[in-house]
């Protein structure tokens, strides 16, 4: 790898694998078709992209904007829609952290026409979630908390039917045995 700033990976099983950012825009996400591809289900299909953006004092700084993913993109715990990386920010896609490492600024400019097309995987697919160093998403997506409910409910629900029924054979076996010995 050269002086360009890349993402390492903080997942415990691979824990220091990295991702040189060496285009100009590249795509994150869990597709195959993304320049950094992460395989976890909590990473959406086309998650992010991050891009070089010159500054008018001629340094380049790097922009991470999240593309309406479900379980969002998150910095230094701050959920973000675009925001600039700094040295050493701790990026959350999905429950899938990386640290980006700028280099400490010292990224030149150079032509993206030279630059090579290369596609990073990583499949997180195969591994123990429990093994993740990132909290469970349920807290952090709003989707995932009403699902939690309304799984909740219709648990609650269907314990309350089955402890009607059994209520109503229990009414039906005590009426049938009263006429049988009545009689």
């Amino acid at each position: 790898m050269g002086n360009n700033p890349k993402f390492t990976v903080l997942f415990e099983k691979l824990r220091g694998k990295t991702f040189e950012i060496d285009r100009d825009v590249m795509s994150i996400g869990r597709k195959d078709e993304n320049d950094i591809c992460l395989k976890d289900g909590s990473v959406s299909g086309h998650h992010a992209e991050i891009y070089k953006s010159e500054n008018e004092d001629g340094t380049v700084s790097y922009v991470l904007r999240d593309n309406g993913s479900s379980n969002g993109t998150r910095i230094n715990s701050v959920p973000i829609e675009e925001q600039i990386l700094q040295h050493n920010d701790l990026i959350m896609f999905g429950s899938v952290e990386v640290l980006f490492d700028s280099n400490d600024g010292s990224v030149t400019d150079s032509s993206s026409a030279s630059m090579s097309r290369l596609t990073h995987t990583i499949d997180l697919s195969s591994m123990d979630g429990s093994l993740s160093t990132t909290p469970a998403l349920t807290s952090l997506n709003p989707l995932a908390v009403a699902e939690e409910k309304k799984r909740k409910m219709v648990h609650t629900i269907m314990i309350l039917v089955i402890a009607a029924i059994g209520v109503a054979a229990l009414g039906a076996l005590v009426l049938f045995a009263t006429k049988v010995f009545s009689k």
